[in-house]
């Protein structure tokens, strides 16, 4: 990778926000990889507390149950009962269509602060359910950036932020049917790992990703034509939905 990637990163290091019930934890703690993960839903936390506590013990998974915000504080958590990937700190993420949802106080800290307790990570995902642009707004106090980066959509303003950040080049990988996220041998991040996407997880991510990454102008471009309008309207594949993968420099 060539360009302006950051000084200082851990390259064995990646923040999984939003554990949810470990599917891409694993994947990661498979690959070889450290990684600090943050679960705001305290009971999903005690399962990947169970589920993960060898990892834990060894020092590989720092698992926290804390949520990500603007600033530090207690806020309250949305936890929707129907499907716990929908659950938020946004009351329209978390009680969606009127399904039923059951609501906690969760501690939160700033992406800047986990940084400077944890250090900058190779790659960092965020899919925390209507918090994703919050936390793109605390790393913006940061230092550094890391080298890959990604973010559940929430319109075109998703690119624009990371574009703002010194993010260049850009992914846009749908999530519903991920055929593209069988990791490639030989592998291209950390070590090989056999793997079907069961759909819960967010597939591949850094240099593994399949297909060309796109200079922020084209990616824009395509997106506000084949997926979500300017205006926020969806023009995509029914029933799809979207991670941005974003990268600094030419990869």
């Amino acid at each position: 990778m060539t360009g302006t990637a950051p000084q200082g990163f851990h390259n064995d290091l990646i923040y999984d926000l939003g554990v949810n019930r470990g599917e891409d934890c694993a994947f990661y703690l498979a690959k070889g990889f450290r990684v600090v993960g943050i679960e705001a839903n305290p009971s999903l936390y005690d399962v990947a507390r169970e589920k993960f506590a060898a990892n834990i013990a060894r020092g590989d998974l720092i698992l926290m149950n804390t949520g990500i915000a603007a600033a530090p504080g207690t806020l309250t958590f949305y936890i929707n009962e129907h499907n716990d990937h929908w659950s938020s700190f946004d009351p329209a993420y978390g009680a969606r269509m009127g399904t039923p949802y059951r609501t906690v106080e969760v501690a939160c800290l700033t992406l800047d602060e986990l940084v400077r307790r944890h250090g900058l990570p190779r790659y960092m995902k965020i899919d925390i359910e209507g918090a994703d642009k919050l936390a793109l707004q605390s790393l913006a106090k940061t230092q550094g950036r890391p080298p890959f980066i990604s973010v559940e959509e929430y319109g075109v303003a998703a690119l624009d932020d990371l574009h703002r950040l010194g993010y260049s080049h850009m992914k846009i990988m749908g999530q519903r049917i991920k055929e593209w996220a069988k990791p490639p041998q030989p592998p291209r991040e950390g070590r090989f790992v056999e793997r079907i996407s069961n759909g819960l997880d967010s597939g591949l991510f850094g240099l593994e990703l399949p297909g060309e990454w796109l200079p922020y102008a084209q990616a824009r471009e395509y997106y506000v034509n084949n997926i979500r309008r300017e205006n926020f309207e969806y023009i995509g594949p029914e029933h799809e939905w979207w991670d941005i993968h974003a990268a600094m420099g030419v990869v």
